[in-house]
């Protein structure tokens, strides 16, 4: 838990803004696109117009070929799916998963807002925490980093799949989703598939450096903090090293095929990273294609 928790969202505010508006603003907009078109004017028709736009009843009225136009519809929906589970508690650089999810969250739905888009999120443990509707407003995103940030979660597991069917059910429109996790949970693939069927789906999976180095140390008294199932290792040991960062290492390759299979974009930032830097790369790897 954080102390303090107003005076680190203010402080995390104003970096935030600072970074937003040096970095992302244009990124922001050039990744992120408008769910279609809408209609703009009714203009004199110029050479080289399509003519599927031509405007029959104003050109009969005018007795010339008059076009209509078209703009991108900017406004966008961004809703947020965070996982606040137990296990997001891990941190060995300062910070644990948690707050980590909160700065990622404070960047992303600043930039949003900046963009005039709709923001909202989602809180999920093994049941739905809490459901903020997306809104407009600064008011209404700093509520929310607030929220992301402090909120104690009722559950202790993790339940994407339940999370995912959640979103589809809220959003009626195409809209941008983002999934904030450290992705330990199961049987969230199907519901992931049919999500990023109608939605910008970009999934950022949370880790820290012990999620795949074994602690190198003697004998440790480990708790699953989900379940609450316990063991005793030896830090010492070669074998129990080598296991462990297998394991973990085919947990990942398993999420990054879930990926790949519901054609989603993909991310991992750790504890010990720049969340700013690493969205700012993902934004340039993004726009180049």
């Amino acid at each position: 838990m954080i102390q303090d928790l107003p005076s680190h969202v203010r402080r995390l505010h104003v970096r935030s803004r600072k970074l937003v508006e040096g970095l992302f603003a244009g990124n922001y907009h050039s990744v992120f696109k408008g769910p279609g078109l809408e209609f703009d004017e009714v203009r004199e028709y110029e050479y080289g117009d399509d003519a599927r736009f031509i405007d029959w009843n104003v050109s009969s009225r005018m007795t010339t070929p008059y076009s209509k136009t078209f703009k991108e519809e900017r406004e966008l929906i961004f809703l947020v799916l965070v996982d606040v589970s137990a296990s997001l508690s891990m941190g060995s650089a300062g910070i644990d998963k948690r707050e980590l999810a909160g700065n990622i969250f404070a960047l992303l739905a600043l930039a949003a807002e900046a963009n005039d888009d709709r923001v909202g999120s989602l809180l999920f443990s093994d049941r739905i925490e809490r459901v903020v509707v997306p809104m407009k407003g600064r008011r209404h995103v700093l509520c929310q980093i607030s929220e992301v940030l402090g909120y104690q979660a009722d559950g202790r597991g993790s339940d994407l799949g339940l999370a995912l069917r959640t979103a589809s059910r809220l959003l009626k429109r195409r809209s941008i989703v983002v999934i904030l996790s450290d992705f330990r949970c199961d049987a969230y693939q199907v519901e992931l598939a049919l999500l990023s069927r109608k939605h910008d789906v970009i999934a950022v999976r949370l880790r820290d450096f012990l999620d795949k180095h074994f602690p190198s140390t003697g004998l440790l008294d480990f708790l699953d903090p989900e379940n609450e199932r316990g063991f005793t290792a030896h830090g010492t040991s070669k074998s129990l090293k080598k296991e462990y960062g297998e394991f973990w290492e085919g947990q990942r390759q398993r999420w990054l095929a879930d990926c790949r299979a519901s054609e989603i974009d993909s991310l991992e930032i750790g504890t010990d990273e720049q969340a700013a830097e690493a969205l700012q790369l993902f934004f340039r790897r993004r726009r180049r294609r």
